[in-house]
């Protein structure tokens, strides 16, 4: 891990300074954007939680593409990604999804090394909770919060089941920053559905009691 000297690291909208004794980070527009996003978010699904296809149908009327390829799991596996939100990616990965999305989802091949946004999944049964951990996500990186560059992703899932204290000494400060500013963004989808989960268990359990006993009290 590299001496710390006194310097200044940003992202899209968090500013670090650290020097040898003191790290300070301005993050007031970060935590700015978070204060409203997950009410904007719930706002749009909340009509969606029984047919969380809708959300797939708001994300590519919002300009974000989504496959739907048979075996996406295994195929995007090779590429060390997953179902769901795929961020941009360069060189050979982004090579591989472009074929894969183009050849496998039967689209128009785009060849090239770099690939945008997009959705990626096998094309069947949605689960509702999946689903909004990736749209949260997504909302997020369309809100350009940090965390969401391929540096950024890349530490975070390569890091995400095995990593060790030689692997964080071996990380520049920008690469902890930016694996930070993920595992954050991360947390705070899988916060996201866990809280609108237990807001929709509570709210199905006292329309039931309503229906049953005419009391709303749970």
């Amino acid at each position: 891990m590299e001496k710390l000297k006194p310097r200044t690291y940003t992202n899209t909208t968090t500013k670090t300074h650290i020097n040898a004794s003191e790290t300070m980070t301005l993050s007031s527009q970060t935590e700015k954007i978070l204060e409203s996003m997950d009410a904007e978010v719930k706002n749009i699904v909340k009509g969606c939680l029984t047919d969380p296809a809708k959300l797939l149908t708001f994300v590519e009327e919002h300009g974000t593409p989504v496959y739907k390829i048979a075996h996406a799991d295994k195929l995007l596996a090779k590429i060390n990604e997953e179902e769901g939100f795929i961020t941009p990616l360069k060189g050979f990965k982004a090579f591989y999804l472009n074929f894969v999305t183009g050849f496998f989802a039967q689209k128009k091949l785009h060849l090239s090394f770099k690939s945008n946004e997009m959705f990626v999944m096998r094309d069947g049964e949605i689960n509702i909770y999946y689903m909004l951990h990736q749209f949260h996500k997504w909302y997020g990186f369309k809100k350009n919060l940090p965390g969401y560059d391929e540096m950024a992703q890349d530490l975070f899932k390569d890091n995400l089941d095995n990593m060790s204290d030689s692997d964080v000494k071996e990380m520049s400060i920008e690469e902890i920053l930016a694996l930070k500013e993920a595992i954050a963004r991360d947390a705070q989808a899988a916060e996201f559905v866990i809280q609108l989960a237990k807001e929709s268990t509570g709210a199905k359990k006292a329309l039931d009691k309503m229906k049953n006993d005419g009391g709303a009290s749970i």
